[in-house]
Formats: C-alpha cells, structure tokens, sequence
C-alpha cells in the first residue's frame, strides 16, 4: 500500500482559539478579554440610561437626550488622540489604561457633583476616554497575535465585550431599581473603568512596539569608554 505522505508543521491545522489561550499568549489573550468586558460594560451601561438619569439629576428632557450624542461625538475625537498618541509614542499599554482610567474619575465625579457644567464635562470625558479606548483596543487586539490569528482574536475580543454590553445597563437599571438612586450605577461603572485600565496593563506588549524599541536602542550611539 501506498504510504500516504505526513502533513509539514506549516500545512497541519491548528485550532485558532487554542492558540490564543497557550502558553505564549494566555496572558495578554485573558487581560484584553477582560478589558473589552468591562469596557462595553461601562460603555453600554452608561449610554443606556444617560438621559433618565440625567432627568432624574434636573436635567431638562431634551438636554438629557443631548448627553449621549455628547458621548459619541467625544468619543470619534477620543479614539482620533490615542490612536495618534500610540502611534507617535508607542506604550499602547499605558496609554489605554490612562484613557480608561481618566474616564472612570470622569464618572466618579458625578456622585460627588450635580451642576450643569460638571454633568456635560464628566459626559463628555467619559464619551472620549472611555468608548475611545474601546476603539483603539480592536487595533491593540490585532497587533497582539501573529498574522494567522489576528482575525479570531479581534473576534473573540468583540464576543467577550458584548456580555459586557448586554449585563451593562441590565446591571444599572437593576442597581437604580434597588437604590432608587443613580449613585451606585455610577460607581460601578466607574470603577469598572479604572479596573479596565489596570487589566490591560498585564497585557503583553505587541511586537510592533518591541520592534521599534528594539530598533531606537540600536540606533543610539555606542558610549566609547576611555
């Protein structure tokens, strides 16, 4: 009988999820789902119930229903920055965990205050820290894995973060339902934000960025010693 010839390593199918959560990269795969789920999470929640809270906190009807566009206006010009900012100075890391950690404080601050300028300024910052990280964390995803993986783990990114979106404002209009208050939604979900933030530092650092430190170190001039 014919001997059937063994498959190459590189023709071999290889399970993508399985990938994403081995040894190489089950850290940074475990950090970004858990950042992409507590983002929707505060992104969902916060946008779903803005203008009845808003109202509740004396807001007119029409004002209340101006705070989400606010967030998403704020938000185009919030992904635009960090992507620019990464871009120029690299540390994806760092900065997306200050993106989200700035936007947690944003909505932090509307328990301690209820005038008009501070309700449209925490909006506004949430919309762009917020749910601008949340943009810039779909390219940090793809620059994470290599090629052959990169589009199921975007995928899976996306999958864990809408259970977020989903349990967000289930989660806030159950949390008002029992305070008769928005209180207690807005610290969950600010501190939803800041645990965002701190989860994606464990991430691993993409090779990009390790290819361009690499690169800038080599290029600096060797120290010549007497």
């Amino acid at each position: 009988m014919p001997v059937r010839p063994s498959r190459s390593r590189a023709q071999q199918v290889v399970n993508p999820v399985a990938v994403l959560v081995s040894r190489r990269y089950r850290r940074t795969t475990f950090a970004i789902w858990l950042s992409a789920f507590l983002s929707l999470f505060c992104i969902f929640g916060l946008t779903g119930w803005i203008p009845t809270v808003m109202m509740q906190r004396g807001e007119t009807f029409s004002a209340s229903f101006g705070f989400g566009a606010v967030m998403q206006i704020m938000s185009f010009l919030g992904g635009l920055v960090l992507g620019h900012l990464i871009d120029r100075f690299g540390r994806s890391r760092g900065l997306l965990g200050l993106w989200w950690a700035v936007g947690g404080l944003s909505v932090l601050a509307l328990v301690a205050f209820n005038t008009h300028a501070v309700n449209v300024t925490a909006v506004a910052v949430a919309g762009f820290c917020i749910i601008g990280a949340q943009f810039v964390l779909n390219n940090f995803t793809a620059n994470s894995y290599e090629t052959g993986v990169r589009a199921t783990a975007v995928g899976m990114e996306l999958a864990i973060a809408r259970v977020g979106a989903i349990l967000g404002p289930l989660v806030a209009g159950m949390l008002q339902q029992v305070y008769q208050s928005p209180t207690p939604m807005f610290v969950s979900i600010g501190l939803s934000a800041i645990a965002a933030g701190a989860v994606v530092l464990f991430a691993g650092r993409p090779a990009a960025e390790q290819a361009r430190a690499t690169s800038a170190a080599s290029a600096l001039p060797e120290v010549v010693r007497p």
